[in-house]
């Protein structure tokens, strides 16, 4: 599983000119399920992503984490990020689970997120977005599990 996540002043979600959700300050989360994936790696990064520090706090930059603030969360599927460049000019995307099995680590991965934070949105599986965001800091990190 791979995810980037970036610290937002906010962020939105919009499909076929609408907008489809948003958030203010928070995360965005692009979430990307690999092929062999598990209920088990959805946990994990949640975890990682819940626990690491991303925030500013009051002991400084990057000091506290997502789960001990009331930041908002924005995920969007993005299998791109499983995407292979290192050879020819062409991406290979075999590396991403297919949209079956995917479609269910996703939703497993927003239900038990939103379980555990307070405020949790998402995009829409397998349909074209268009993502605006102001990108905070910036701070961008990425994550493997």
């Amino acid at each position: 599983m791979l995810s980037t996540v970036q610290r937002v002043s906010r962020a939105e979600v919009i499909i076929e000119s609408k907008s489809y959700s948003s958030i203010g300050s928070g995360l965005l989360i692009f979430i990307c399920i690999e092929e062999n994936d598990t209920s088990k790696i959805v946990k994990e990064m949640i975890n990682k992503i819940l626990n690491f520090k991303i925030l500013d706090g009051p002991s400084g930059v990057a000091t506290t984490a997502i789960k001990d603030s009331q930041e908002e969360i924005l995920v969007v599927s993005q299998f791109t990020l499983a995407a292979i460049t290192d050879k020819g000019n062409k991406p290979s995307f075999h590396k991403a689970a297919k949209p079956e099995k995917a479609k269910l680590l996703y939703d497993e991965f927003v239900n038990e997120f939103a379980r555990l934070h307070k405020r949790v949105e998402q995009g829409k599986f397998g349909a074209s977005m268009e993502i605006a965001l102001i990108n905070k800091g910036p701070v961008t990190f990425n994550f493997k599990i």
